[in-house]
């Protein structure tokens, strides 16, 4: 026995060294850093952590805020956060609903209504101003980069204001653009239904920022700043951008689409922009109410 003992230590010794090395093994799998294989599939946002919601004008020189924290909803409705404006959160937007999303993109929209068709959108703003809206605090589940030029303004009017000024329902929707360059993939026609680089914050123009937290890539937040007459129709026969002198949108909202942080951007060159009579059939026949 005494010949045995050196050889079961060593044994024993060896044993115990596996044991710990594999322990050591799985603590720095565990604690490793998620990467691409242990990413969520899809580009979500986190439903339980509820963005808050910001619309602000100024009246006399003063700005006003109205703000709310609201959770992700339908895009219709919205919950009344002052005045005569009520909003929504969602998921999803014009640009995925025309086929111009990044196919592992993923579309955040702030939705923004009037209440009561008939009264001022914003009561008492003053001429020459803008109007501020944000969403702040939306968490995704993973990492991502917003994708550059995305930002945009969809603005909806009323079937009776068109008919007044003798306009067809097909120019029921206006587009307001971040990218001079963006036409939605050829869904848009330029100085028509869009204004390309209206929010790419240029001199007289609004703006579009994007704020992804510095410690935490999943957190963003989405800052827009709207000139009040840019909320004119183009093809409004009255040139006045004055509060009070032409019909405003009944709704619209704000979007842009981020991506995960080790995706490519799409090729969103200009194309030649194609009009599907399809479409403007069914919009002109929209039974939808104006809300």
């Amino acid at each position: 026995m005494k010949h045995q003992s050196p050889l079961f230590v060593c044994i024993f010794i060896g044993m115990l060294c596996s044991i710990s090395n594999a322990t050591e093994s799985e603590k720095k799998q565990s604690s490793a850093p998620t990467n691409e294989s242990t990413r969520p599939v899809l580009l979500l946002v986190d439903e339980s952590r509820h963005p808050s919601v910001e619309v602000s004008w100024q009246v006399k020189g003063e700005r006003q805020t109205f703000a709310a924290t609201m959770g992700y909803t339908a895009p219709t409705g919205g919950d009344a956060i002052g005045h005569n404006v009520k909003c929504y959160v969602t998921m999803g937007g014009t640009r995925i609903e025309t086929g111009a999303g990044h196919p592992k993109g993923a579309v955040v929209r702030l939705g923004v209504t009037k209440i009561e068709n008939a009264r001022a959108f914003f009561a008492g703003i003053d001429p020459n101003t803008e109007i501020e809206f944000a969403v702040t605090g939306i968490h995704f589940n993973q990492p991502i980069k917003y994708h550059k030029g995305t930002g945009i303004m969809h603005l909806k009017y009323a079937l009776g204001d068109l008919k007044a000024c003798s306009l067809p329902g097909t120019a029921r929707n206006q587009y307001l653009l971040s990218d001079p360059k963006d036409t939605l993939g050829g869904r848009v026609i330029p100085g028509e239904n869009a204004t390309p680089g209206a929010l790419d914050g240029g001199q007289g123009h609004g703006g579009f920022i994007i704020e992804i937290d510095k410690d935490d890539p999943t957190i963003i937040s989405m800052r827009i700043r709207v000139p009040y007459g840019q909320l004119r129709h183009l093809q409004d026969p009255w040139m006045s951008h004055l509060p009070g002198t032409f019909f405003e949108p009944v709704h619209m909202h704000a979007e842009a689409e981020f991506i995960p942080v080790d995706v490519e951007p799409s090729d969103r060159d200009p194309i030649v922009p194609e009009v599907n009579e399809k479409i403007e059939a069914e919009t002109q026949t929209d039974p939808e109410a104006d809300s």
